[in-house]
């Protein structure tokens, strides 16, 4: 009796998440159907490299486990926003799976590298996916991928990472330029690609850069059933898009078992939360920002690709300002979308390869960043240039303002990651734990478009076994101390991001034996799972 009485409760919970309106009970009801916690994916990129790494500031001290982070990597263990060295693995050794003397643009280069299965040395000197007309330009932007990327292979290997949300996948940045297809400059700009239709060409997943949207999509259209026009009125009237549910939540919740109803309430209030956060941001109504009436983030795209007199990419310096909030918002977002179950497979990205976003007088004037960044001699930002140009020492005190800019990006995900960390999961432990989270950068050096020794760390992972707390420098040492970040060869040496790929599908359960031409793998990396 007992036994038919339980799976009556799981029935009833299946039938009410199967109703869009109800979809807030996906957690509960899949556990219970279950038994079993999800497992997500979570990539963070940050662009332009790390000149952390030649002058000390990014690898630990210290042996394989008990390490000591440096200043940069603080930010995830010193306990002022994060406290994870346990939680945390840093790989070095690790290179691109890309060969430098390839011609076309080496930003765009590192994604697909980074990303996507790679292409077999031509030896023509071009990168072997772009079209004929633009294989001698050595800065081309139309360099194309072979393949669907890692994040969307696993989504549809990984049955865990499915599990019928209502969002497969989902792509955000904090930037504008990224969120842009102006140009179609998708290899510098985009981390996700799904695969295309009848054999075609990979197709971009481009990110979406306004909270406003997002949450739209996902929490008000997406998982609520609402119309646009219920989504307009909410706002108008400067209501919750909660009270606008069809079918009422109240009545929901007097159907819901007692004991499950504190579960329930935990996910309205999160929603309740995090759409009062961006109201609140947006002076009282959740409309789109519109930094300062100069150039709304949504719907049009920014004229970021022309080239400016100068022959270099236009930076688009008046929306700086939006960088930083427009961060705080998409950190919730992805909290909550992992929290109530919306999606377990997210791509983040802070800027595309060339990014302009300028941090002295943008970013850092935020009032509530103002004096808090500051350089080895307690100095603070003082290059006015674009992060892609101070990434190429261009203006004075590039270096500098590297360290700061790299300190700010790793603040950020380590806010994001402790976040993750206090924030109880449906099946027990933390939203993190059940969260493989990878940060990178698609180079090395920032100046020299190095492939060696890739700036990735990784978080979480517990239900992969994910060694915490580990400093795992790979490969041969002997060999690797003839290549450098900040040097030029053409392949890097082992192992490569693709050996990386193909070890932690396996530790999904996923079956792949390699990950794009077999000259770019050497074989699963030992030590990064248990």
């Amino acid at each position: 009796m007992k036994h038919d009485m339980r799976m009556l409760r799981r029935s009833f919970l299946g039938g009410v998440a199967a109703t869009a309106a109800t979809s807030l009970l996906r957690p509960l009801a899949l556990h219970a159907q279950t038994g079993m916690a999800p497992q997500r994916l979570l990539l963070i990129h940050r662009p332009c490299g790390s000149a952390s790494l030649t002058n000390g500031r990014w690898f630990p001290t210290g042996g394989p486990t008990g390490w000591s982070p440096t200043s940069v990597l603080s930010s995830f263990t010193d306990g002022k926003l994060a406290a994870l060295q346990n939680q945390m693995v840093v790989l070095k050794g690790l290179s691109n799976a890309r060969s430098m003397d390839w011609i076309g643009d080496q930003h765009g280069g590192g994604f697909l590298g980074m990303l996507t299965p790679p292409p077999k040395d031509s030896g023509s000197g071009s990168w072997p996916q772009q079209p004929n007309g633009n294989r001698n330009d050595p800065n081309s932007k139309t360099i194309t991928p072979t393949d669907q990327s890692i994040d969307q292979f696993l989504l549809n290997a990984v049955p865990a990472l499915r599990a019928s949300c209502p969002f497969p996948s989902v792509q955000l940045t904090a930037s504008t330029e990224s969120a842009s297809t102006d140009g179609n400059m998708h290899a510098l700009r985009v981390t996700s690609y799904k695969k295309g239709a009848a054999g075609g060409a990979p197709v971009p997943l481009w990110p979406d850069a306004s909270p406003l949207n997002a949450f739209n999509n996902y929490f008000s259209q997406g998982m609520l059933n609402l119309t646009p026009e219920q989504v307009a009125r909410a706002s108008a009237q400067q209501k919750s898009v909660l009270d606008f549910a069809a079918g009422g939540l109240t009545s929901l919740q007097s159907q819901v078992p007692k004991s499950e109803l504190p579960k329930v309430q935990a996910h309205l209030d999160a929603i309740r939360e995090l759409e009062r956060s961006i109201m609140s941001s947006a002076g009282g109504a959740c409309t789109p920002p519109t930094f300062g009436g100069a150039m709304p983030i949504n719907p049009s795209p920014l004229k970021v690709s022309q080239p400016s007199p100068a022959g270099g990419f236009m930076d688009v310096g008046a929306l700086d300002g939006q960088t930083y909030p427009m961060w705080l918002q998409h950190k919730d977002i992805i909290k909550t979308l992992f929290q109530c179950d919306l999606t377990r497979v997210v791509s983040f990205t802070f800027g595309y390869g060339n990014s302009g976003i300028h941090f002295k007088n943008g970013v850092l004037s935020d009032p509530a960043l103002v004096g808090k960044y500051k350089d080895a001699n307690g100095q603070e930002i003082q290059d006015p240039n674009g992060h892609h140009d101070c990434s190429h020492n261009i203006g004075n005190g590039a270096g500098d303002a590297l360290y700061i800019i790299e300190k700010y990006y790793c603040d950020r995900t380590a806010e994001l990651l402790a976040l993750l960390a206090a924030t109880p999961d449906i099946a027990g432990g933390s939203l993190l734990d059940n969260t493989l989270v990878v940060f990178w950068s698609e180079i090395s050096d920032g100046n020299a478009h190095g492939i060696f020794d890739l700036p990735v760390l990784l978080f979480g992972g517990k239900f992969l076994n994910l060694k915490g707390g580990s400093y795992l420098q790979l490969g041969n040492a002997d060999e690797h101390a003839r290549f450098k970040p900040d040097g030029h060869y053409g392949k890097g040496p082992a192992p490569y991001t693709t050996d990386f790929w193909v070890t932690t599908a396996r530790a999904f359960g996923a079956d792949l034996p390699a990950w794009g031409d077999p000259m770019w793998n050497t074989g699963p990396i030992a030590g990064i799972y248990g």
